[in-house]
């Protein structure tokens, strides 16, 4: 029995039968073949927690005045109507819900149709309910959380057996930091799977991203957004990261890791620079090729190439971030950096950002 991530789309139900016999083997103390090697491990956690597969309600389920109190320390509060209303279809016909939870694993906001709601209420996926790995074992969320990028649970890769004929997809929000400050899930019954749910939960987590990080944020220290996100900004430093680390010169990029599920810029002095997916994959495209114009990147990332004023946004944030060296007008990657890019290295790049379903990265990760 060999659990093929194609079919988690392709062929639901098949994909459905083998997480299942993978989920039995593996409570039986096996160790199932094909099965995703973070998903075993998070099962041996939920187990290690005090977490029954046959368990059917979350550890704990917040009050509604505790709920308001969390919602008011969430930095989500500020964006929230905006994103669920984006990402929701709450008419009768509306199949999927939409939970926004805290970094703790927590339900704060839901939305969806009456009868999707009322399928999460049997589940008791609710407000307050406790989705961390702690709280009902391994699902969406509690994925999200642990790999800080967009992840699926379908089916038998939940810990608890109830939740086995729901498929959900997660990603982590976060603020202008890189830190997860939340998690957007989009779950739905299995025979509605489809690889559009991906992209729904993607554009939802970048919408909150933005909104985010043009929000004033006097509590936190944080300067406000760079009017020059919309520039072209071909002059803009690219020698220097955020916080006033050492330039490029004394302590240059040493290896850009892509390969794997946590993509990170590694310095000379041993400085690790964590990725969001979207840097990640901006970084994946600059590294394939010598040079990319902007309309090329804004169609590769987003599928829009008029979204060009968003990629110079997000170039300039990956140049002060990471201190790389990249030119503009067209974009390309030193040589000099290119030459520190784990895929190029390798003849079969398929572990290549797993998490990233763009085109284009697949593409990449599969030498098309």
């Amino acid at each position: 029995m060999s659990l093929h991530q194609t079919l988690r789309f392709s062929d639901p139900k098949a994909f459905a039968a083998r997480s299942i016999e993978a989920h039995e083997i593996a409570l039986s103390g096996g160790t199932p073949p094909g099965l995703d090697a973070r998903v075993l491990r998070a099962w041996h956690r939920s187990g290690k927690a005090g977490i029954s597969p046959d368990q059917q309600e979350p550890r704990t389920v917040l009050s509604r005045d505790e709920v308001a109190t969390a919602r008011g320390a969430s930095p989500l509060r500020r964006v929230v109507a905006d994103v669920v209303g984006s990402v929701a279809d709450t008419s009768a016909a509306g199949r999927h819900l939409v939970v926004v939870a805290d970094t703790r694993g927590r339900v704060l906001w839901r939305a969806g149709s009456p009868q999707a709601l009322r399928r999460a209420d049997s589940i008791a996926f609710v407000e307050g309910a406790d989705w961390s790995e702690q709280g009902i074992g391994t699902n969406g969320i509690s994925l999200a959380l642990e790999a800080g990028a967009l992840t699926h649970a379908t089916a038998g890769e939940h810990y608890v057996r109830a939740h086995h004929g729901w498929t959900c997809t997660a990603s982590p929000i976060r603020d202008r930091r890189g830190r997860i400050v939340g998690v957007l899930d989009v779950s739905h019954p299995l025979r509605f799977a489809s690889v559009q749910t991906a992209a729904l939960v993607r554009c939802g987590a970048r919408l909150a991203e933005s909104l985010l990080a043009a929000l004033p944020s006097p509590h936190d220290g944080l300067a406000p957004p760079d009017p020059r996100d919309h520039d072209d900004d071909a002059t803009a430093p690219s020698t220097h990261t955020r916080g006033g680390a050492p330039d490029g010169r004394s302590n240059p990029v040493t290896e850009i890791r892509l390969l794997g599920w946590k993509p990170a810029v590694i310095r000379a002095d041993g400085t690790s620079i964590a990725l969001s997916p979207r840097r990640a994959e901006l970084l994946a495209l600059l590294a394939s090729r010598e040079a990319w114009s902007a309309r090329a990147l804004s169609e590769a990332l987003y599928e829009d190439p008029s979204a060009t004023s968003t990629v110079r946004g997000e170039v300039r944030r990956l140049r002060q971030l990471t201190g790389l060296s990249i030119e503009s007008q067209p974009y390309s990657l030193s040589s000099r950096d290119r030459a520190c890019v784990d895929f190029l290295r390798v003849a079969e790049p398929d572990e290549l950002l797993p998490d990233s379903e763009i085109p284009a990265i697949i593409d990449l990760r599969y030498g098309i």
